[in-house]
């Protein structure tokens, strides 16, 4: 009994100094400013960058900004039902498994084993029986096992990084496709205007036919430019089908067409930021979620460097053992139990090892270019949509004038041709020359909106 206090003690010793080398930190990844200073390392980042003391004109809940309470209540659905989000959900559960089985690594393992049998029983009939419970520990004296766990937890971080981003996308995607039907559904109705001008026009050419004083031709004009139109408003009611069941596929609803939108298209005033902080690139999680690969594969750099070193690994034992057929020595009387470690280390492995840490530190290095290129859109996303912004607000100041000009001087032409001044076919130019001006007025108004839930999108702002 005596030596079995002192085997104790000692185990409990060698446990505890054990347990402090386990709880010294691995090597630690560089931080964002490290990453980023690599990724500038190639050009000076403009002051709006560096200097802005704006928090941005980017709202937490930018869906909100629309004031649209049956778009929300889609975005919500799809983010519930949309088949891609559901693939991200299982595949961050996938994750968290591997991240539990790399914790798990690095705790004692504790197993029993139990036997009962006849002096025929067992292969030879040797009638052991017995009880054993046994105990073995890893002890991580290189980082190996940490090394590993916190790769697993770098990558369940970047999966929640990149479900984040694929909510808003999703997000986006929706609120894109709803506002492109409303504005479609806006362009039939404009369609449906023009052609029951049209069919006007076709009448008082018919009119002045029959009384003499207009032309075959401005009746054959007048009919091809109502057929013209018509055929244009059925490709429209074409695609504004198309645009409904693109909605409800987003939704995970069945490609009906019955779904309904509100046929408006929303005012945006807010003002856009002057000056982008570099913190954005801190929000965006398509960023976020490449730092976490980067942070991954340098773990994996560090356990496939710990491989080569020596794994010890502590054991330890009790039980009972009786033979119906062997006498047991007095040395292994019941209990019987016993302390020990086991010392592994890799001699030669034909080059192995090595090849494995060249393998991972050339992954670091294809996740840290992977990390700058996603730097480098991040910024150009932003500039190139501030840019898209501003151009269209421009835009739809020239195209407003425009529809006011096309307007009136289509009311003179009408005129003109009553009183004979002018034929059918410029009328007809006049006519088209207001409809594309009121179409392109559409148009830009539903790019106003696109391009605002675009800029959302590139400066990190979620739902």
């Amino acid at each position: 009994m005596k030596n079995l206090n002192t085997n104790i003690f000692k185990f409990l010793l060698i446990f505890s100094g054990l347990c402090i080398i386990q709880s010294c930190a691995v090597k630690q990844p560089g931080t964002s400013e490290d990453l980023q200073e690599e990724a500038f390392a190639n050009f000076i980042l403009p002051s709006t960058w560096q200097n802005s003391a704006d928090t941005l004109a980017v709202k937490d809940n930018w869906l909100s900004t629309f004031n649209h309470p049956v778009l929300d209540s889609m975005v919500n659905e799809a983010l519930v039902y949309n088949p891609d989000l559901r693939i991200s959900s299982a595949r961050i559960e996938e994750a968290n498994g591997y991240l539990q089985a790399a914790q798990a690594a690095l705790r004692p393992a504790f197993s029993i084993l139990g036997r009962e049998s006849t002096k025929l029983g067992g292969t030879f009939g040797n009638g052991l029986n017995g009880a054993l419970f046994a105990a073995s520990w890893e002890i991580d004296i290189w980082g190996r096992l940490r090394s590993a766990r916190s790769a697993e937890e770098a990558n369940l971080e970047a999966m929640k990084s990149e479900q984040s981003f694929a909510r808003l996308s999703i997000a986006a995607h929706v609120t894109r496709t709803y506002f492109l039907a409303s504005k479609t559904y806006l362009q039939m109705q404009l369609a449906q205007q023009m052609i029951e001008l049209s069919e006007k026009m076709k009448t008082i050419s018919q009119n002045r036919f029959d009384i003499g004083i207009g032309t075959q031709i401005d009746v054959e004009m007048a009919n091809a430019n109502l057929n013209s139109l018509k055929d244009a408003n059925r490709q429209l009611k074409l695609a504004y089908a198309n645009q409904l069941r693109a909605l409800e596929l987003l939704l995970g609803r069945y490609p009906s067409a019955d779904i309904e939108v509100k046929n408006e298209l929303v005012e945006l005033n807010a003002e856009i930021p002057a000056g982008i902080p570099l913190q954005i690139l801190e929000r965006r999680p398509d960023v976020l979620a490449s730092q976490q690969r980067y942070n991954a594969a340098f773990y994996r750099v560090g356990e496939a460097e710990a491989a080569k070193l020596p794994q010890l690994s502590l054991t330890a034992s009790l039980g009972v053992l009786d033979s119906q057929i062997f006498q047991l020595s007095d040395e292994f009387s019941n209990p019987i139990r016993s302390i020990g470690g086991e010392l592994v280390a890799p001699i030669y492995q034909g080059g192995a090892l090595k090849a494995n840490v060249a393998i991972r530190t050339a992954q670091q290095k294809q996740a840290l270019e992977n990390y700058n290129r996603t730097v480098l859109n991040a910024m150009a996303d932003v500039e190139n949509t501030l840019d898209a912004v501003q151009t269209v607000g421009e835009r739809e100041i020239f195209i407003k004038q425009s529809v006011e000009s096309n307007q009136i001087a289509f009311e003179l032409e009408q005129v003109r041709f009553k009183v004979g001044l002018v034929d059918m076919r410029n009328l007809i130019d006049q006519q088209m020359d207001l409809y594309k001006s009121e179409t392109d007025l559409l148009n830009i108004k539903g790019e106003k909106i696109i391009q605002r839930i675009n800029l959302y999108m590139a400066l990190g702002g979620n739902m």
